[in-house]
């Protein structure tokens, strides 16, 4: 499936869960936090065994020992070795060579006619030269293939760091949000505390039942469960984070509270055509994918070259020396230079098809990157219209969310008064308590579905994903 693909199904996956109700009491793995005042942003210290994190340098962090991060830059470090080498190929040759032979044994001597034993040693310089003045335009328009390539590993490398971030992000957030349901999940029990003490005066002075108060201690085990479930929830999403960062040293972590957004009915406030729009100018994923359209242009002109002749110029010295002469060495080479210039004319005239062969490949490496670039164009439409149906549709049920809230406050108080009282039941009193509590976790629920489905817009518009 490639880069592409994976980044899209990770962030399309994302918008599934929160589709499915991930944000659920059960689940809590994608929902988040209290307001609060942001602290600095920067700031990491360890407080004994536990590191203190802001939400800027936990991408930081991240983005610094992630694995496919790493693996990418080695991705993009070859890419401009392979452009900076085709440039390269542009330049002339050269090269040097020395040789040296010996011969053994017998030979006449003109001089006397007689034969001599001797060894003679053979010495041969030579300095060659080359240039290619003409191919086709194979070398110029591999460099531009190159550069494409280049640019698109960098949009790659660029798009997989959002990833992470944005995941960092969301787990970070997370862990806000388990804080607060375990926040509210704790309060709950000291509500239940409260209204035990208050039921067992009014028991003791006959004015309730005792199973009333039965019932509520029943219920405060019940709550108390709830706050061991929550804990356990927020402990694993720690766990989640902490594998997202991937360091070492860092083996627990407190995080510090965000200034989120208040959820407004008016959604995003920009419509899907115009976050289209935007999206497929500054998105990473579709720039890589027309990036590598244009690589695969060039490479049907790099194929063709093979069918055009070739022009190159080459210049070579040599010299000789030997001890079979009786000059001296410098001498000898001084007046056995040999200096040769050559121009060379290849044209093909038949290769088997192999050109034409080469051609057609590049062409079906033209016509899939095109369909590639188009995949990244629908998926990323898709995702955009599917988040920005969700963003306000959460906005909305946030607005409800507080209404309902506010509604089942007022009845609670009179609930509870009346429950102390002795003029309603336990039953009574407990749904009154049951639908606030449900009312408020979904209300934080709703919130923080809000915060997540606009930085999923934001990650599509290139906005900054650290608040």
């Amino acid at each position: 499936m490639g880069f592409r693909g994976n980044v899209y199904l990770c962030i399309h996956f994302i918008v599934d869960l929160m589709s499915l109700k991930i944000f659920s009491l059960s689940a809590l793995l994608l929902a988040s936090g209290m307001s609060a005042t942001a602290q600095n942003a920067s700031a990491i210290q360890a407080n004994g065994n536990t590191v203190q994190l802001s939400l800027s340098k936990a991408v930081e962090i991240a983005l610094q020992h992630n694995l496919n991060v790493k693996s990418y830059e080695v991705s993009l470090r070859n890419a401009q070795l392979q452009w900076q080498q085709s440039k390269n190929n542009a330049l002339p040759n050269l090269s040097a060579n020395v040789n040296q032979s010996s011969s053994f044994g017998r030979s006449i001597n003109p001089f006397t006619n007689g034969y001599d034993s001797r060894n003679i040693n053979y010495n041969n310089l030579g300095l060659n030269a080359g240039v290619m003045v003409f191919n086709g335009g194979q070398i110029r328009n591999t460099v531009l293939q190159n550069d494409y390539n280049l640019k698109a590993s960098q949009e790659d490398l660029a798009s997989i760091k959002e990833n992470i971030s944005l995941q960092v992000v969301l787990s970070y957030l997370a862990i806000l949000n388990s804080e607060d349901q375990l926040s509210i999940a704790k309060s709950q029990t000291e509500i239940t505390k409260l209204q035990i003490a208050r039921t067992e005066k009014l028991v003791n002075a006959g004015s309730l039942a005792p199973s009333n108060l039965l019932d509520l201690k029943a219920q405060l085990a019940n709550e108390e469960s709830n706050v061991v479930s929550f804990q356990s929830t927020l402990d694993l999403n720690k766990l989640t984070l902490l594998q997202l960062l991937n360091d070492s040293s860092i083996t627990a972590i407190e995080l510090q509270r965000i200034q989120v957004p208040t959820p407004s009915s008016n959604g995003y406030g920009t419509g899907i055509e115009d976050l289209y729009a935007k999206a497929l100018a500054i998105q990473p994923l579709v720039k890589a994918a027309d990036l590598r359209v244009q690589s695969a242009l060039k490479g049907i002109s790099v194929a063709k070259a093979g069918s055009l002749p070739t022009l190159s110029l080459s210049a070579s010295m040599s010299a000789n020396q030997s001890n079979a002469l009786s000059m001296d060495y410098f001498d000898q080479i001084n007046n056995t230079q040999n200096k040769v210039i050559s121009l060379g004319l290849n044209i093909p005239i038949f290769s088997r098809f192999a050109v034409k062969t080469r051609v057609a490949q590049a062409g079906l490496q033209r016509e899939n990157a095109s369909i590639e670039a188009s995949k990244a164009r629908l998926t990323l439409r898709q995702n955009i219209e599917q988040a920005f149906v969700n963003l306000n549709n959460a906005a909305k049920k946030y607005e409800a969310g507080l209404s309902q809230v506010s509604a089942l406050e007022e009845s609670f108080r009179a609930a509870e008064s009346r429950f102390g009282a002795g003029t309603i039941d336990f039953v009574s009193y407990n749904l009154q308590k049951t639908n606030l509590d449900k009312a408020r976790l979904s209300l934080i629920q709703s919130k923080y579905d809000f915060v997540f489905r606009t930085k999923i817009l934001d990650y599509y518009q290139g906005k900054s994903l650290v608040f």
